[in-house]
């Protein structure tokens, strides 16, 4: 497995709109995507770099809000990684959830029950 960058990181709020609201008009990110159907937007600042993400709280997340950010590694395969992990021992949580044409995502644990996400991105 090898890590291809460190391009995000991402935090959960209770209403995405408020938070996109938030860190736009009071930060001064600016936004670069929203997508109300997955419940996720990403922003960045005025010279690039990595973004922030931003995800509506769901059933399906183990981090509620407020908790940590979450930082996102990009991988060449996904599933490889993500067995790999296995292997030595790392916790996964959930199943793989892919957005379809953008991303696969994993959600993997460490010791200390930090979460980070595994992310291998689809399309062009």
């Amino acid at each position: 497995m090898s890590i291809k960058g460190l391009n995000l990181a991402w935090i959960v709020v209770n209403d995405l709109k408020k938070a996109v609201g938030f860190y736009t008009d009071v930060v001064g990110l600016k936004l670069e995507e929203l997508n109300e159907q997955f419940g996720w937007a990403e922003l960045s600042g005025s010279e690039g770099g990595a973004r922030l993400g931003i995800a509506q709280q769901n059933e399906r997340e183990a981090i509620q809000p407020g908790q940590n950010a979450v930082v996102t590694m990009t991988v060449e395969n996904l599933v490889a990684a993500k067995e790999r992990l296995i292997k030595k021992g790392a916790k996964v949580v959930g199943e793989v959830v892919e957005v379809p044409g953008m991303v696969k995502l994993q959600m993997v644990k460490d010791g200390d029950n930090n979460h980070f996400q595994l992310v291998e991105m689809l399309g062009g």
